[in-house]
């Protein structure tokens, strides 16, 4: 009787063995199904993404059209240049409103008024906006 509980107790062990084995490969394969799933995720989130900005151009000549004279205005940042620096544009600047701000907000769904008032809330909480605003006080 010990000999057959000792050769059944093989056996199940074995069984556990190869279920352990099975189901840790299991593990392994969701784990890259779960990697491959997340970058086509991202991929098709660019892609929508990209799409919905299509014939957004005007709406974007009419938003940098906007800063331009919010940074030349006295209640703006008082730049006579408006988003031109040192003889060019201000790279930076429109690269922080326009795409980090602006875009961003209208791709969360905000309306372009909501979007420009965003950037301007936070233009006026700028050092420089603070500077300029602070010695005409």
């Amino acid at each position: 009787m010990r000999v057959m509980l000792t050769k059944a107790l093989a056996v199940v062990t074995a069984l556990l063995a190869v279920l352990v084995i099975h189901q840790y490969n299991q593990i392994g394969d969701l784990r890259a199904q779960v990697i491959d799933t997340e970058k086509r995720a991202v991929a098709q989130a660019r892609s929508i993404t990209a799409d919905s900005m299509d014939g957004t151009d005007a709406e974007i000549v009419r938003t940098t059209s906007w800063l331009n004279q919010l940074y030349k205005a006295a209640d703006g940042l008082q730049r006579p240049d408006g988003v031109w620096k040192d003889g060019q544009p201000d790279y930076e600047g429109l690269g922080h409103w326009v795409f980090d701000v602006y875009l961003r907000d209208r791709l969360r769904g905000k309306t372009e008024d909501e979007a420009r008032k965003d950037i301007e809330d936070q233009i006026k909480g700028s050092d420089e906006w603070r500077t300029k605003h602070r010695a005409k006080s």
